[in-house]
């Protein structure tokens, strides 16, 4: 016989867990790539082409975000329902259920008023050729690239939740102990040994 016996993890588990961290890797990627890669690309164009490829990835984003969110945010909140309320599996995959859906709330909150004047400024420039000075008389703060880049440190907010969110997902699901020890075999060390 041997000493120790592995718990076998039953598919649809596995599959799960490997779900969740894929879609909340992914959405935690894509939040921070928004704000470290796209709106600096999208700042050095003008205005009126800005505003439009800002819109762009703002209305696939919004398909995207909510939908990995709230299923990553789910599948974390069933795994976390299988695990003992004492253990770290349990608070990690409960931290993640609430961190990932969050962002949400957070949007509609905190990122909604300059979403409403980017999407404004986008449809008034909508008709205007790139090459125009659309923002002359424009208050620094209301211009495309100042919102824009306003936009783009609010999203880090959103990066950080869902990385976070990422993290524990993946930290709950490789702290699970998938060795025990067989129950007919004892090991004892030290001065408990002398009483055997």
């Amino acid at each position: 016989m041997r000493p120790f016996v592995h718990e076998e993890v039953p598919v649809a588990i596995r599959l799960t867990r490997a779900v969740g961290i894929t879609a909340s890797a992914f959405l935690a990627g894509q939040s921070a790539a928004l704000s470290y890669i796209l709106v600096p690309s999208i700042l050095e164009a003008p205005a009126p082409l800005a505003v439009r490829q800002w819109r762009k990835a703002f209305n696939i984003g919004k398909i995207v975000g909510p939908v990995l969110s709230v299923l990553s945010g789910g599948i974390f909140a069933y795994l976390a329902n299988r695990e003992p309320r004492t253990s770290s599996a349990f608070k990690f995959y409960t931290a993640a259920a609430v961190l990932l859906p969050s962002i949400i709330p957070y949007t509609t909150l905190v990122m909604m008023p300059v979403n409403r004047k980017l999407l404004s400024k986008a449809d008034s420039l909508a008709n205007v050729s790139i090459t125009d000075d659309t923002e002359s008389g424009v208050a620094r703060e209301e211009t495309a690239h100042a919102l824009i880049d306003k936009w783009a440190m609010l999203n880090l907010g959103r990066a950080l939740m869902t990385s976070i969110g990422a993290f524990c997902g993946v930290w709950a699901t490789l702290n699970w102990i998938d060795v025990v020890e067989w129950e007919g075999l004892g090991i004892t060390t030290g001065a408990s040994r002398m009483g055997d």
